[in-house]
């Protein structure tokens, strides 16, 4: 039992990365190797900031079970800027998978938006995500293995400070893998130092490579397996609210058919409060870290996580568009606003 525990809770985290295939798929072509290397150095903080809060609490609350311990009143916040930000993902991610990945259009986008939302939501109600995940997880690190990709001899990328650190952020769902909840004795606790070292190892191994076209295609597996972690650590959470998964299905499968009025409005409209409402909430928990230990070197980490929070944060916000900078801007003082009532109800 304590193997599968292990290779489970890896296979979550592993998924948590992108996963590692639409990392490589999507995103590698445009990073040089350099890049990679500092990149994983530059978000190792973060990585073991999870793993420091991991050995602290570790259940199926995740970071908000870190935070309500050891800085309660600011609980609330991180609470409904995270559920805010991950509910929002589930919906648009699958609009991204068959509008922007497969490229699908008309009746077949359509009919895949519904099948792949009922695939989903059928995996969430029998609670079979692990098992989902484990096999996910062996199917990508079989398509990432480089077997007939062409070298790329020399890389026409500029390395740039705003590259590494945007590279850094593709890793920030890892801090979904404490929501997976705890075993025995915190089986499994170490997963999610090896599924980012060796996530991080793929991808530099393959940023020397054309990407081919089918693994682009692929890769589409490994975003649909982080709508399934999302998922689970939504009802992981909200199942410590008693929020029945049923009414999270129902909720989840309504907003896809919200989407399909406009699918690709609905995505340009839903990530961006999205992104940087979850860049809000890791902020939230990362300065828990900070305020909370009291050995200075998690400190420093907590500080220098804090700052890469802030800079995704800055980066999230659409100066480009005055239409959606204001409803950035809107959802995130409306969630501020539930979170203080909340907060003032909960000292009361």
């Amino acid at each position: 039992m304590g193997l599968k525990r292990k290779i489970l809770v890896f296979s979550f985290a592993f998924s948590s990365i992108g996963g590692p295939l639409a990392l490589v798929g999507q995103f590698s072509q445009s990073i040089s190797a350099l890049e990679v290397i500092l990149s994983i150095i530059l978000f190792m903080p973060v990585t073991y900031l999870t793993y420091y809060s991991m050995n602290k609490i570790w259940d199926r609350g995740g970071l908000y079970d870190y935070v309500n311990k050891f800085t309660p009143k600011i609980s609330p916040y991180l609470l409904y800027f995270w559920v805010f930000s991950y509910f929002l993902y589930l919906s648009y991610t699958i609009d991204y998978i068959v509008y922007w990945i497969l490229n699908f259009n008309g009746i077949i986008s359509y009919l895949l938006v519904l099948g792949l939302s009922s695939a989903i939501s059928i995996i969430v109600l029998f609670e079979r995500e692990l098992e989902f995940l484990l096999a996910s997880t062996i199917m990508q690190i079989l398509f990432i293995i480089p077997i007939h990709w062409s070298l790329k001899l020399i890389s026409p990328y500029e390395m740039t400070v705003n590259g590494v650190i945007s590279t850094a952020l593709l890793y920030v769902c890892i801090t979904l893998t404490p929501f997976v909840g705890n075993g025995k004795d915190k089986e499994g606790i170490s997963g999610i130092i090896y599924a980012y070292l060796i996530s991080g190892a793929l991808l530099l191994m393959d940023s020397f490579f054309s990407i081919p076209r089918l693994i682009y295609l692929v890769s589409s597996l490994s975003t649909f397996s982080l709508i399934i972690v999302e998922f689970m650590s939504l009802r992981n959470l909200l199942s410590k609210f008693n929020v029945n998964k049923i009414y999270l299905i129902i909720v989840f499968l309504v907003s896809t058919l919200i989407s399909l009025i406009d699918p690709k409005g609905y995505y340009i409209y839903t990530i961006s409060p999205s992104v940087a409402s979850l860049y809000v909430a890791l902020s939230i928990f990362f300065t828990s870290i900070t305020i909370s230990a009291e050995n200075l070197l998690i400190r420093i980490l907590g500080i220098i996580s804090i700052g890469l929070m802030a800079y995704g944060f800055f980066t999230s916000l659409q100066f480009s568009s005055l239409t959606i900078l204001i409803e950035q801007i809107a959802s995130i003082l409306i969630i501020f606003g539930i979170s203080t009532f909340k907060m003032k109800r909960k000292i009361a």
